[in-house]
């Protein structure tokens, strides 16, 4: 039997911390996010709580991220919301297919964290390559 403990204030405080930083580096919360599910096991409820520390922007990134994410892994004639719901379906843990759909759901959700942030394109480093007074173009491109 599985019984669930609640997070704590501490806990929260860095779960936080952990997602305040995730338009600088999107990998590293869904890595961080990974441990948390494995030294937690968060619930549907834990999720949205972390979820809630981030901008909404950054939320619905997420969550569409870990939509398609959980769409493209769904069986056809299957309700994706049944894998990635929107509302809490009270997974039971200690019911196997439960707690297997919702283990399905961290996983969505952190691909959602790794996934969701558009990569951009740092300008400043192309715009840095020139080509040198001496340097013909062929060596240049070389």
């Amino acid at each position: 039997i599985l019984l669930k403990a609640p997070f704590s204030t501490t806990g929260l405080e860095v779960g936080k911390t952990v997602v305040s930083g995730y338009r600088a580096n999107p990998a590293k919360v869904a890595k961080r996010f990974q441990f948390i599910v494995k030294q937690h096991n968060p619930d549907w409820n834990d999720i949205q709580l972390l979820l809630d520390c981030l901008t909404e922007s950054e939320r619905v990134l997420v969550l569409k991220a870990g939509e398609s994410a959980a769409r493209d892994k769904t069986p056809q004639g299957e309700d994706v919301k049944e894998h990635f719901p929107l509302q809490d379906l009270r997974w039971d843990p200690n019911k196997t297919a439960e707690q297997e759909k919702l283990r399905e759901y961290q996983e969505w959700i952190r691909l959602g964290f790794k996934r969701g942030m558009p990569k951009t394109i740092n300008w400043s480093a192309l715009y840095s390559v020139r080509q040198g007074i001496t340097e013909t173009p062929s060596e240049f491109l070389d």
